[in-house]
C-alpha cells in the first residue's frame, strides 16, 4: 500500500482519526456524511482551541533547530481565562517533556493524504514531524486534555498510526522516535520504529481492516438518534429528527 503509486481523486472518500475509532458506533448517516465529505452545518472548533495554539506555539518553536524554551508559548489572544491556565501548563509541559532535544520542525504542508490501494484520503492532523541537526527525525503527538490515557506503546494510539502513515513519504525508508505526549497529565511514551516495517506490518493491515468496516457501516446509513447528535454537522434534514 502506498501514497503514490495512483492518483487519488480530491473526491474521493476521506478517512479521518474519528472515523477510525468510532467506525462502529457512530450514527450511520453522520459516518456516511464524513466519509463522502459532504456540505454540512459549519463544526465548531472551541474544543480544539487550546489544542491548537499548544501546537502552533511548539512548531514556532523550532522554526530553527533549537531547544524549546517558555518563551514561545507566551500570552494568547482569543483564549478564556480557563483555556489560558491550560494553555501555559501544556507549554510548561512541552518544555519539561522536550527541552532537552534541538529539532527543527518539518513542514509537510498538506492536511491530507491520498491512499491509493485503499482508494481514500487521510485527511487529519499529522502530528508534529522534527529533526535533528544529524537529520535523526521524530514524530510528536501532543495531546491536550485528552480523555484517554497515554498507552504503554505509541503505536496502540489510533491518532499515532493515522499520523505515521500520513507522514510515510517523509519518514519512509528510516528510523523514526514517535511519541505521544499528554500535555495535561505530563506524560510521555516513546518508541524507536523502522517506518516500513512497521507501516507494512502493523499500520497498513490494521488500516485496512478499518476501512473495510466504515465501507460496511456507509452502506446502510442510518441515522441513530443520540447525544451526538448535539454535535453533528448533518442533522439538518435528518429524518430521525423530522
Amino acid at each position: 500500500m502506498t501514497q503514490t503509486d495512483a492518483p487519488v481523486d480530491a473526491e474521493s472518500p476521506r478517512v479521518t482519526p474519528a472515523l477510525l475509532r468510532w467506525a462502529e458506533s457512530m450514527c450511520g448517516r453522520r459516518l456516511a456524511g464524513v466519509h463522502h465529505d459532504r456540505r454540512g452545518n459549519r463544526p465548531s472548533d472551541a474544543r480544539f482551541r487550546v489544542a491548537n495554539r499548544v501546537f502552533d506555539s511548539a512548531r514556532l518553536a523550532h522554526t530553527d533547530i533549537a531547544v524549546p524554551t517558555l518563551g514561545a508559548f507566551r500570552a494568547v489572544t482569543g483564549l478564556e481565562p480557563e483555556e489560558q491556565r491550560v494553555y501555559e501548563a501544556a507549554g510548561r509541559w512541552y518544555v519539561t517533556l522536550f527541552g532537552d532535544r534541538a529539532v527543527r520542525a518539518v513542514d509537510l504542508d498538506d492536511w491530507e493524504s491520498p491512499v491509493a490501494e485503499l482508494g481514500v484520503r487521510l485527511v487529519g492532523p499529522a502530528g508534529l514531524p522534527v529533526e535533528d541537526a544529524d537529520g535523526r527525525r521524530e514524530l510528536r503527538l501532543l495531546r491536550v486534555g485528552a480523555r484517554r490515557p497515554v498507552a504503554g506503546d505509541p503505536l496502540e494510539s489510533i491518532e499515532a498510526r493515522f499520523a505515521l502513515e500520513r507522514v510515510a513519504g517523509w519518514a519512509g525508508g528510516a528510523s523514526l522516535r514517535l511519541c505521544v505526549a499528554d500535555l495535561v497529565q505530563g506524560a510521555l511514551i516513546e518508541r524507536e520504529v523502522d517506518v516500513n516495517r512497521v507501516l507494512d506490518a502493523e499500520v497498513r493491515p490494521w488500516l485496512a481492516e478499518r476501512v473495510a468496516v466504515i465501507r460496511a457501516r456507509v452502506a446502510d446509513p442510518t441515522p441513530q438518534p443520540g447525544l451526538e447528535c448535539a454535535h453533528c454537522r448533518y442533522v439538518a434534514g435528518c429524518a430521525a429528527h423530522a
